[in-house]
């Protein structure tokens, strides 16, 4: 059984939350809820619950704020944060991630995702849970890893592995390495998210080129298919792994080297540009978004000199994508939001693979666009309709039954493109009109009236002076006077 707190300043929020959480079938107790991030405080000093949900904008402290003041309080949390938001931003997500925030759900929140969610955090409770059994020493998580590194430089040698799943074999490869070690000196380093990657320490061990040879050759590593070292005193451990991921990717280029010596690499940078990219996406009629994927790839793998360039290129692509999500306020699905962790390319064999993901997701947010732009069109055709029709009796039913959708359905997309209802819309088309025939003509107010719709010359009168604060015929009287 584990325990959940949740914090938001939306009631409804917090009950949809703990039925969602209720009803999942999963061995999980809700022990505690707060309103603001004063509360929640409180809420984690007293219940230090397995799982909390933050909403991101509570009053008092917002969501990040808390997490960073837990954080501070308590280096060593193991509590795992789930931020709630209303809508996505970036520099939030990236912020989120730096101070080890699991997940971010965008309200309103879908059952599915929400489902899926809790049972991969579940999972991950259950295999450190698992870990803690075994008593497993000296292998961490990565954000465990740079908590440990607040209290020391670690000097010695490192290397970082990417083989498939070989995060599964952070335990034998502890076990050989020891051995190899006399026992004593070893750290694993796994990534969230990234299951094909292992960073391996040896504390205190600077090795020589033979040593690093002689690890290298361990039956721990033959699933390796790259390795990348270091020796010395790590001062940063994000730039160092910064360094890890841009020398590993001279697989791309090079996919015959194994063992590599990690380097810092500076060039020019190519002239790689997004723009035409951007656009493509929101190109419905034709598929060009292909098309200049291939060719930001065809620059980027033009020249091995810009292998420091490919996490950059890889992750402004995602970016592109997703503020397509936000810009259709659509929710972002979580494998999109994994992209900004370290490794997410460490899964690509070659650039073909890691070119096929992009144009998958481009093509995912390609569908939805044309699906919204397929509705959007749905009210122009209603508008065209009313512009054709106002003269007759006109209602909502009437309206959505000639376009074969449901009133409820009609009325929603109606205001998100229009920011008014129908009807609304129908009588300033009615009244437009009616100014336009008392300006121009001298028929009666009576006649005008049926002309554009209203039955009722008194309602028309009463439905024109709320709009234009003048009866039809003073109104006329003043064209008149002009």
């Amino acid at each position: 059984m584990y325990s959940i707190c949740i914090a938001d300043d939306e009631k409804y929020v917090l009950k949809s939350i703990a039925q969602r959480i209720s009803s999942s079938g999963m061995e999980l107790e809700v022990v505690g809820m707060a309103g603001n991030g004063l509360e929640a405080l409180e809420l984690y000093d007293r219940e230090q619950p397995d799982i909390f949900f933050v909403d991101i904008n509570m009053p008092v402290v917002n969501g990040l704020d808390f997490i960073e003041r837990i954080r501070k309080k308590d280096p060593d949390v193991r509590t795992r944060f789930i931020i709630i938001s209303g809508y996505d931003d970036f520099a939030y997500m990236k912020k989120a991630i730096q101070l080890g925030v699991i997940n971010y759900i965008k309200k309103p929140i879908l059952q599915q995702e929400f489902t899926d969610m809790l049972r991969d955090v579940c999972r991950q409770l259950d295999e450190e849970r698992e870990k803690e059994e075994k008593k497993e020493e000296n292998i961490y998580s990565w954000t465990d890893f740079l908590q440990l590194r607040k209290w020391k430089d670690i000097d010695g040698t490192y290397f970082l592995v990417r083989g498939k799943e070989i995060g599964k074999e952070a335990g034998n490869c502890l076990g050989e390495l020891e051995a190899m070690g006399g026992g004593k000196g070893w750290k694993v380093i796994r990534f969230y998210g990234a299951p094909d990657i292992l960073l391996l320490v040896w504390e205190g061990k600077n090795c020589t080129g033979r040593e690093i040879e002689a690890a290298a050759g361990k039956k721990c590593f033959s699933r390796a298919e790259q390795i990348v070292y270091m020796t010395g005193k790590c001062r940063s451990p994000e730039e160092m792994i910064g360094q890890f991921e841009d020398t590993l990717n001279i697989r791309f280029y090079h996919p015959e080297y194994r063992l590599m010596k990690i380097k810092s690499q500076s060039c020019e940078k190519p002239g790689i540009y997004y723009e035409a990219f951007e656009a493509a996406l929101e190109c419905t009629r034709e598929n060009k978004y292909s098309e200049c994927l291939s060719e930001i790839m065809k620059t980027l793998f033009s020249d091995e000199n810009y292998c420091n360039l490919v996490k950059q290129v890889y992750q402004s692509v995602i970016l592109i994508i997703a503020n397509k999500y936000t810009k259709y306020d659509l929710q972002l699905p979580v494998k999109l939001r994994q992209e900004l962790f370290p490794f997410a390319a460490a899964a690509f064999e070659n650039k073909r693979d890691m070119l096929s993901r992009l144009d998958g997701y481009s093509e995912e947010i390609n569908k939805r666009i044309g699906e919204i732009l397929s509705k959007s069109e749905l009210v122009d055709k209603v508008i065209q309709y009313i512009g054709l029709h106002y003269k007759e009796e006109i209602n909502l039913g009437d309206l959505a039954g000639e376009f074969f959708v449901v009133p409820t359905y009609l009325a929603k997309r109606f205001k998100e493109k229009k920011n008014c209802t129908v009807m609304q819309y129908l009588e300033n088309v009615r009244l437009k009109k009616a100014r336009e025939l008392l300006e121009t003509s001298s028929l009666s107010i009576s006649d005008i009236s049926l002309m554009v719709g209203y039955n009722d010359p008194n309602y028309f009168a009463r439905s024109f002076k709320k709009v234009y604060e003048l009866t039809p015929r003073e109104y006329r009287n003043i064209c008149g006077e002009e």
